[in-house]
C-alpha cells in the first residue's frame, strides 16, 4: 500500500522525498508517547492496536473505563466492551513527561497492553474529568485527587484534608526521603544524587506518589463509597534529569529504571487497596510537542496581576458580618436615642417642666 502511494505521488509529479519527509514528521508527532495499561479488572478488555489515541480521548477512554458514559463518542477501538454489572472501583492516571529518545528505550513496566497517543490538545484535562465525576455523584463525595509538581511546591487538589499534611516543599520532602520507608531507601536510585535539584525533584514526586498510597491505606474509611475513585499524578522529573545529565547518561538509565520499579511496585499497592478492582494507566508524553500534562496553580502563589484583570470583590474577614451586625444596630440605638432627647427638649414646656424657671419663682416670691 504504502509503495503504491509513493508511486502514485512520483506519477503526479511530487518527489519521493517528500512522501519521506511526511512519514518521519507523523513518526516524529507521536514519538516516546504512549499510553500503557499497567492493570485492570477481568470484566475491562483492552486490546492492541496501532491506531493511535487522541491526547482528548484520554479523559473519555478513564470515564468509559469506570462505566459512565458520555456524550462524546470515541473514534478509538482499543477498548473493548465492559461488564453491564460491574466497574471498577478506581482509576489511576500516572502521566511522565519523557524525553525524545524514550521511544527507542520505553519504560520497562508490566503491561497489558500499549497504545501510541497522538497530542491533539496541548494537554489532557483532567480538572474536567473530575468536574464531570463530581457532577455524576453530586451528591456522594468520590475520592478525586490530582497531584504533581507545581514550580517548587508539591501539590495535591483534593477535597480531602487528610492530604493536607504531605510535604510540600522541596525542604520537606528531601528530609522525608531520609526516612526508612522511602523511595530512596526501598528503591535502587544508582547514580541518581538527591543533592542535585533534578533528581530530587524526580524522587520528591515518586514519593509523593507513594505518601497519598499509604495515607489512603491508613484511613480504610476513605474507600467505602459506592462512587468510583480517580487519582491523577504527574512526574516531571525525567526530564529535568535529562536536561541535567543528558538523554544517554547514566542517570538516565537509572532513573528510567527508578520510575519502572515504582510504577510496578505501585501498581501492585493500589491492587491490594482495592483488590483488584482498579486500573492503572501510565501516560508518557513528549515535551517537545507541549503535553504537560497537568496544567494547575499551587494554592499558595498568589497571582496579583490575574486579581487586577478579573472585577472580583475583596475577600472578607470571616467576622465581618458580626462586626457589620454589631455597629450597624449600636449605630441605630443612638439615633433613636439622640432623637428622643432632643425632641423631648424641643417640646419642653418652661413654665411647668422647666426646674430652672421653677426655682427662680419661688425666689421671687420670697423676696
Amino acid at each position: 500500500m504504502t509503495h503504491m502511494i509513493a508511486d502514485k505521488m512520483a506519477d503526479n509529479g511530487i518527489g519521493l522525498s517528500m512522501f519521506h519527509i511526511c512519514i518521519l514528521l507523523f513518526l516524529g508527532a507521536s514519538c516516546g508517547q504512549e499510553l500503557v495499561v499497567t492493570h485492570a479488572p477481568h470484566y475491562v478488555t483492552f486490546q492492541e492496536q496501532r491506531e493511535p489515541l487522541a491526547t482528548s480521548d484520554v479523559p473519555n477512554v478513564i470515564t468509559h473505563t469506570l462505566g459512565i458514559q458520555t456524550d462524546r463518542d470515541i473514534n478509538w477501538n482499543g477498548l473493548a466492551q465492559n461488564s453491564l454489572f460491574k466497574r471498577p472501583k478506581a482509576n489511576v492516571l500516572v502521566s511522565i513527561v519523557g524525553h525524545r529518545d524514550l521511544k527507542k528505550k520505553p519504560l520497562g513496566v508490566r503491561n497489558l497492553a500499549r497504545f501510541p497517543v497522538n497530542s491533539d490538545i496541548p494537554a489532557v484535562d483532567v480538572a474536567s474529568l473530575m468536574n464531570s465525576l463530581q457532577g455524576v455523584f453530586f451528591d456522594q463525595n468520590p475520592l478525586l485527587l490530582d497531584a504533581g509538581m507545581d514550580n517548587s511546591f508539591f501539590d495535591v487538589h483534593s477535597d480531602f484534608d487528610v492530604f493536607s499534611k504531605l510535604p510540600d516543599t522541596m525542604r520537606k520532602m528531601a528530609d522525608r526521603l531520609l526516612d526508612s520507608d522511602s523511595v530512596l531507601q526501598r528503591h535502587s536510585t544508582g547514580s541518581l544524587n538527591s543533592s542535585k535539584l533534578s533528581d530530587l525533584k524526580l524522587m520528591g514526586e515518586l514519593q509523593l506518589i507513594q505518601d497519598v498510597i499509604n495515607t489512603v491505606r491508613d484511613r480504610p474509611e476513605m474507600l467505602r463509597s459506592q462512587t468510583p475513585d480517580l487519582f491523577s499524578f504527574t512526574v516531571t522529573g525525567l526530564s529535568d534529569v535529562v536536561k541535567k545529565h543528558g538523554g544517554n547518561s547514566p542517570q538516565t538509565a537509572d532513573a528510567q529504571k527508578l520510575i519502572s520499579d515504582f510504577i510496578t511496585k505501585m501498581t501492585d499497592d493500589f491492587r491490594k487497596l482495592y483488590k483488584d478492582n482498579v486500573v492503572v494507566e501510565v501516560l508518557t508524553v513528549n515535551p517537545e510537542q507541549g503535553g504537560y500534562v497537568r496544567k494547575t496553580r499551587s494554592l499558595m502563589a498568589v497571582d496579583v496581576d490575574s486579581e487586577r484583570d478579573i472585577n472580583l470583590s475583596k475577600d472578607y474577614d470571616e467576622n465581618y458580618p458580626a462586626i457589620f451586625n454589631i455597629i450597624l444596630w449600636t449605630m441605630i440605638i443612638l439615633f433613636v436615642l439622640i432623637f428622643a432627647v432632643s425632641y423631648g427638649m424641643w417640646n419642653i414646656d418652661p413654665g411647668r417642666d422647666s426646674i430652672i424657671y421653677r426655682m427662680t419663682t419661688t425666689r421671687l416670691k420670697k423676696d
